[in-house]
């Protein structure tokens, strides 16, 4: 019985000590609070939205009544009034004879350009040096893979060696060959001219061979007028099968979507906005605020506009975007270390030796964990990037011996 009341009392006095250590150690915490501090940086931080909209572009439907149609123009390329956009079929056998055509245009080329050199001993000189300088081009486009360049001077290089390595007699048979491709040439175009023909521009722009039905959804002038309502209902109309690509007819293009009043209570219409978008650009793009709409259920419809990389942006149309309405550069700052003293001043005691040092603040931007504070090089007095601000300590002012 006595040694049961000995362990009961030797446990509460180890609950007794127990409590009065923990006790003891928070009352010692409190009084002599560990000294931290942390580094200041240079900082830049925004605020913003990421959303997804829509890019709008001037643009009109390019179409083609033929059954095949074989585009010979690439995306985002600039065509002029009247440019050949595309070539059509009425069938296969068409198509078969139009490949015929160019296989034969580009050896008669090759032809036409060796008999220009006769044989004479100077000429052949003259065509060691042009195959050598020709040959010196290949391999720079080769280097930067430049295949375009590449296929653009094969018919002059292959006409040298045509003509460097043919004979007397050989020579002067070119002539008999380059009348008889031209003959045959001739014959394949008169019947192409029956089941063949070429889609031209009819006005001048950019071209994409993308069309989604929202060509004439999405338009410049009904983005003037558009509500939050109206986005929110947004739906591509039918692409019907004589679609080929479509024309962008302005240099300037748009980016509309749906932002939180919130975001938006300090913009204006004007304002510069970076956009990051999720695709085709690698770095933000400057855009404009073009319109605000009023507020539709805490919303407002953002309109933004660019001048610039229309060519980039032909394949764009939903997309996903960061959009930065304004940012701020200065140091970045805990927010516990903010202090404000007797006189209403808010700054930040600094650890100068060991001693704590005042210096006064100005806050740019609420960053969440953070501030952002103005970075005023006017004076040493100033906070300044690399100054170890006190984060934690207790009772201090300016001249403290803190260490």
């Amino acid at each position: 019985m006595k040694q049961g009341k000995f362990y009961t009392k030797l446990i509460l006095w180890i609950f007794l000590a127990a409590v009065l250590c923990y006790f003891g150690y928070a009352i010692f915490t409190s009084v002599y609070a560990p000294l931290t501090t942390v580094t200041a940086i240079e900082y830049e931080a925004g605020s913003g939205s990421y959303t997804t909209g829509f890019v709008v572009r001037e643009e009109s439907v390019v179409r083609s009544t033929y059954g095949i149609t074989s585009l010979v123009v690439s995306e985002g390329e600039r065509v002029s009034r009247g440019q050949t956009l595309a070539t059509g079929y009425r069938d296969e056998s068409a198509q078969a004879r139009q490949a015929e055509m160019a296989a034969l245009e580009e050896q008669l080329e090759q032809l036409q350009y060796a008999s220009t050199y006769s044989a004479a001993a100077a000429d052949q000189a003259v065509l060691d040096s042009e195959i050598s300088a020709e040959l010196t081009d290949f391999s720079q486009y080769l280097a930067r893979g430049d295949m375009n360049s590449v296929h653009d001077r094969a018919a002059a290089l292959k006409g040298l060696i045509i003509r460097r390595m043919s004979t007397d007699q050989e020579n002067a048979a070119l002539d008999q060959q380059i009348a008889a491709l031209t003959e045959e040439l001739a014959a394949l175009q008169a019947d192409s001219s029956y089941d063949t023909t070429v889609v031209a521009a009819g006005e001048s722009g950019y071209f994409s061979g993308t069309v989604d039905g929202y060509e004439s959804v999405l338009t410049p002038d009904k983005l003037t007028t558009m509500t939050v309502e109206e986005y929110s209902s947004l739906a591509p109309r039918e692409v019907t099968d004589d679609t080929v690509g479509k024309l962008i007819t302005s240099s300037t293009w748009y980016y509309v979507t749906v932002v939180p009043e919130e975001q938006v209570a300090d913009v204006q219409v004007g304002d510069s906005a970076p956009v990051t978008f999720a695709s085709q650009f690698y770095e933000s793009i400057p855009m404009v605020v073009e319109r605000l709409s009023e507020s539709g259920h805490g919303s407002c419809l953002l309109v933004l506009s660019c001048d610039k990389y229309i060519q980039n942006a032909t394949l764009l149309r939903q997309q996903s975007a960061d959009i930065v309405f304004s940012s701020y550069s200065g140091l970045r700052v805990p927010k516990e270390a903010i202090r404000v003293d007797e006189n209403g001043n808010v700054g930040v005691y600094v650890l100068e030796g060991s001693n704590a040092a005042w210096k006064s603040v100005n806050i740019l931007h609420d960053n969440g964990e953070t501030y952002v504070v103005e970075l005023d090089k006017s004076s040493v007095n100033n906070l300044w990037p690399g100054d170890e601000i006190i984060v934690t300590g207790r009772d201090l002012y300016d001249g403290k011996v803190v260490r």
